[in-house]
């Protein structure tokens, strides 16, 4: 049955994403912690056992290298991220790890994605009004009946305004710019790498700019207005994708043909 949400787009149920890989964060447990709190943007302190959150590092310029989604589970801190990232987020912490005395364990298990309808998961990483958005871990002889396909979980991303960076785009973004400030950064936990730019800019600079979601017909055609970040998603006869707008020309977007929602 589909949710009720954005054009009726959306439509709950599981899948196995083979792009993605878990990183095991190896360790003593307060170690593990103190590690992931100074390095990750988002604040570990707030994820209970069963529960993940999304996250990224940043360089010393509050670059974003890599993005991906916590999960703790059984008390272990589990890094679900893009296989191609995966070098990126290694050689990145690798010196810190070592500091930290941690280490990085990429595991064989199977990557779970669920949409439900809202209030039925007890684990999402992301919601809004109608549905929301959960990863589990699976041994690696685990078989998934799959109900969705991999558009229509990216679909869903994208409707909550979340962006997954590719291998291309690392180091090209600072989290204001692809909303990443809203989902994936605590602005209250203290320190992390890049942390004294990203908060200047988030307190002190002029945001001119507009990061949004566009839900399009088939026939739309893009144009020099809309900076477009990541894959469009081809779903039925739409397409969604992320996109940059100057928020003075949002009204004059509103406008193109082909366009059905911009969130």
């Amino acid at each position: 049955m589909k949710i009720d949400t954005d054009n009726n787009l959306i439509i709950p149920g599981s899948l196995e994403i083979s792009d993605l890989k878990a990183i095991k964060v190896l360790g003593e447990l307060n170690k593990v912690e103190d590690f992931l709190q100074g390095q990750l943007t988002s604040d570990i302190s707030l994820l209970n056992n069963g529960a993940s959150q999304l996250s990224c590092i940043c360089d010393h310029k509050g670059q974003i290298m890599a993005d991906f989604i916590v999960l703790r589970q059984d008390n272990d801190f589990f890094i679900i991220i893009q296989k191609d990232l995966i070098s990126i987020f290694t050689s990145e912490l690798e010196i810190f790890a070592k500091f930290g005395s941690v280490n990085f364990d990429i595991c064989d298990h199977k990557i779970i994605g669920e949409i439900y309808n809202k209030g039925d998961s007890n684990n999402y990483y992301y919601s809004n009004d109608e549905f929301e958005l959960s990863l589990y871990l699976k041994k690696s002889n685990y078989k998934n009946k799959n109900s969705i396909n991999l558009d229509m979980w990216n679909a869903a991303n994208k409707i909550l305004g979340i962006l997954h960076l590719d291998k291309s785009d690392s180091g090209k973004f600072r989290p204001l710019e692809i909303n990443y400030d809203k989902q994936r950064v605590s602005f209250e936990k203290g320190c992390f790498r890049g942390q004294e730019i990203v908060a200047r800019m988030k307190y002190l600079g002029i945001d001119r700019r507009k990061f949004c979601t566009f839900i399009v017909n088939n026939d739309f055609v893009e144009n020099d207005l809309i900076k477009s970040i990541g894959k469009i998603i081809n779903l039925d006869d739409k397409k969604v994708f992320n996109g940059i707008v100057k928020k003075d020309d949002i009204e004059e977007v509103k406008k193109s043909s082909g366009i059905i929602s911009i969130l």
